[in-house]
């Protein structure tokens, strides 16, 4: 059997939340990888519902930071 096939665990969200490269080349993927492995660690038990809230409140004050965002709405409003 293989080890690449191990259920995720909260090292592993941290890793993909510090990948800045992969928000900044991706931000909605990256936003819903976040959600995805969140849901993941609750789902198997990993973490309780506060823990679960918690990430995904970090993943959303990531996601509004996007790169991709910030541009959009300069261009919307390039005087904010």
């Amino acid at each position: 059997m293989s080890d690449d096939l191990k259920p995720p665990d909260l090292a592993t969200w941290q890793r993909l939340y510090d990948d800045r490269a992969y928000w900044q080349q991706s931000p909605d993927a990256h936003y819903l990888e976040l959600q995805r492995v969140a849901d993941d660690l609750l789902g198997q038990g990993a973490i309780d519902l506060d823990q679960w809230q918690d990430l995904k409140d970090k993943a959303e004050q990531i996601h509004r930071e996007s790169p991709a965002i910030n541009v959009a709405q300069e261009v919307d409003d390039p005087k904010a």
